[in-house]
C-alpha cells in the first residue's frame, strides 16, 4: 500500500526532492504526502 502511494506521489510531483537541508526535505515530503491524501479523499 505504501509503495503505491510513493509511486503516485513521484508521478504527480516528480522524483526529486530539491531542498538541501534535511528538515526542508522532510517538510517537502510531508506536504507532498498531505496533498496526495487530500486528493485521494476528494476523489471518494
Amino acid at each position: 500500500m505504501a509503495e503505491t502511494a510513493f509511486s503516485a506521489i513521484k508521478r504527480r510531483f516528480g522524483p526529486a526532492v530539491h531542498p538541501r537541508a534535511w528538515y526542508r526535505e522532510f517538510r517537502e515530503l510531508v506536504l507532498a504526502a498531505a496533498v496526495y491524501n487530500l486528493e485521494q479523499a476528494l476523489k471518494q
